[in-house]
């Protein structure tokens, strides 16, 4: 009897688990400005929260290394994307719409440690 309990209630329990990971666990897309304050929030030991930033591809004359570029997010921010993830790169042109993940970093020249680059 307890063992056909158990597998109802697994039964009713498991589409709830599914909606709620789809619900809660996509990373919502945010500003610059914004994951600059999450970066901000975070202590020094703990690393800053990922997030999603979309904007469009931008290019700038000072980008020099490979993996290193710019885009400007939908508040018109242009900011820099250090990009190290393990997939090249999609192939980008001037206002190409994109969607970066990674976290922030401040400084003197704040900037996106990107982990991963999709073309929208």
């Amino acid at each position: 009897m307890l063992k056909r309990i158990i597998i109802i209630a697994l039964i009713l329990l498991l589409p709830f688990v599914f909606w709620y990971a789809m619900q809660f666990g996509a990373l919502q897309s945010v500003s610059f400005a914004t994951a600059m304050k999450m970066s901000e929030q975070s202590s020094d030991v703990e690393q800053a929260h990922k997030v999603k930033i979309e904007g469009v591809y931008t290019h700038v004359e000072t980008e020099d290394h490979e993996g290193h570029f710019h885009a400007k997010d939908m508040q018109g921010i242009i900011f820099k994307v250090e990009y190290t993830g393990k997939d090249p790169l999609p192939n980008m042109n001037e206002g190409s719409e994109i969607s970066v993940f990674g976290h922030v970093h401040g400084g003197d020249e704040p900037y996106v440690h990107a982990s991963q680059v999709i073309l929208r």
